[in-house]
């Protein structure tokens, strides 16, 4: 294989696919993916943190140009970018593909592609044709990760970058460059997990793909060698190469993604499946449980925060989450707010949570199935594994599941009405002539939350 057979590969992809090419279930899957990332960014620009970084934004008074969706204000094309993407991480709604490999992110290629496909004034259908060639190119790049050096989603930008550069009409040798370009960024790391600074790594990858992306307009030079940029970053004995490309255009890599369907860490998304669905099977109410036991990995350590003391602790403790499901039967965003903290309900709940790790266990991300045990007061116990999350393509939901969910994260952020009629244009994006009508009712129709 050639130096730079994998970016010539991907880049003549990214030019030639053309909407026709593309099989109905992924473009089903893309708007649906679409749809829950949308909600996520709206419940975003609810967050303590995504309200933070707004009002940096806002102080700038800066040139109105494209929508910040649930932001309710305008702001020029990369600093919209950026806070979109902020906002679609700050809610914990990411959604990625996980487990076997690396992990990649639909947050950072869809809130980059809506504001710029809202200043080009693109149709819903070739914004449909960049999110679904920006999601795939992300996620093939992402697919090697090396715990030992503790970083991941790598090299995250690329992705952003060419859907940028194909919704901008590049040429395939300016794709090309734009994928050179969006090398120079940072992969994200594990040190910033449950803090301000782990939405900012990932939001970080959005802003330079636009860069990246019309830096490759201009005609601005890289080089473009990514199996060189892989290889010397992670090492040469985690990085094939070939997986890049294989199958490209025939098999959709993009279809793995896992849905998150709580705002919280994806660590934590199997033991709450597995909880709910043993609650429910056996009719178990929270006063009836006295414990439940959690068995980890060493990555799961991260998630043994039995003390929260901020919304990230929060979004990041076992004993949290597991603990609002024994009580509400779901886990959903009042979970995770600084009332949360101090709520005696869950303080009592999560008391009821414990977390054993076992270092002699598989470490690799998800590898090992989730184990919980479930003991009530009268000494029944359930103990339950789950390898997959209900949502991961083992396990996948339907549209009217995407459908419930949107519900579900934007409910008292958007009017009702509302709701339901952004809810359907994006199920619908291609029958849109442009998207401007959708992006006024997603940043301005919003019920305004709080402002300090």
């Amino acid at each position: 294989m050639g130096k730079y057979e994998v970016t010539k590969r991907l880049s003549e992809f990214a030019y030639e696919t053309k909407y026709s090419d593309i099989p109905e279930d992924i473009l089903q899957f893309t708007k649906c993916l679409t749809l829950k990332t949308v909600s996520g960014m709206i419940a975003g620009s609810s967050k303590t943190s995504g309200q933070k970084l707004a009002r940096i934004i806002k102080r700038r008074n800066l040139p109105e140009d494209v929508g910040i969706i649930g932001g309710g204000f305008k702001a020029p094309l990369w600093e919209a970018v950026f806070l979109n993407a902020f906002f679609a991480h700050a809610s914990e709604l990411e959604d990625g593909r996980i487990g076997g490999g690396g992990v990649s992110w639909d947050i950072t290629v869809i809130p980059l592609l809506f504001p710029l496909a809202e200043k080009l004034k693109l149709s819903g259908k070739i914004l449909l044709e960049a999110l679904v060639i920006g999601l795939e190119v992300h996620t093939r790049t992402c697919l090697f990760f090396n715990e030992n050096i503790g970083i991941d989603v790598i090299p995250g930008a690329l992705g952003p970058a060419v859907g940028g550069a194909r919704a901008l009409g590049l040429s395939a040798h300016k794709i090309t460059q734009a994928m050179g370009l969006a090398m120079s960024g940072v992969p994200l790391t594990f040190l910033n997990w449950g803090t301000d600074g782990h939405c900012f790594e990932s939001s970080m990858h959005s802003l330079q793909g636009i860069l990246a992306a019309e830096m490759a307009q201009e005609d601005m030079s890289s080089n473009p060698d990514i199996v060189t940029y892989l290889t010397k970053l992670i090492g040469k004995e985690y990085v094939k190469p070939e997986k890049i490309i294989e199958d490209l255009g025939k098999h959709w890599v993009l279809r793995d993604i896992w849905i998150k369907k709580y705002p919280c860490c994806f660590f934590n998304h199997r033991q709450i499946d597995a909880l709910i669905t043993t609650m429910r099977e056996y009719n178990i109410s929270y006063e009836d449980i006295e414990m439940v036991q959690v068995d980890g990995t060493t990555t799961d350590e991260i998630c043994d925060r039995p003390k929260p003391r901020s919304e990230g602790d929060l979004m990041f403790s076992f004993q949290n989450t597991l603990g609002a499901a024994m009580l509400s039967g779901d886990v959903n965003l009042e979970h995770f707010t600084s009332e949360a903290l101090d709520d005696p309900k869950l303080i009592e709940a999560r008391s009821k949570v414990k977390v054993v790790i076992h270092p002699d266990w598989h470490s690799v991300l998800l590898e090992e199935p989730a184990h919980i045990t479930l003991r009530t007061r009268t000494g029944k116990e359930y103990s339950v594994q789950r390898k997959y999350v209900i949502g991961s393509p083992q396990e996948p939901l339907s549209v009217d599941d995407f459908r419930s969910l949107y519900v579900k994260f934007t409910k008292h952020l958007l009017p009702e009405k509302e709701i339901k009629n952004t809810r359907e244009a994006i199920l619908h994006l291609e029958e849109l002539p442009d998207i401007q009508d959708l992006m006024n009712k997603l940043v301005y129709k919003r019920l305004a939350c709080p402002q300090k």
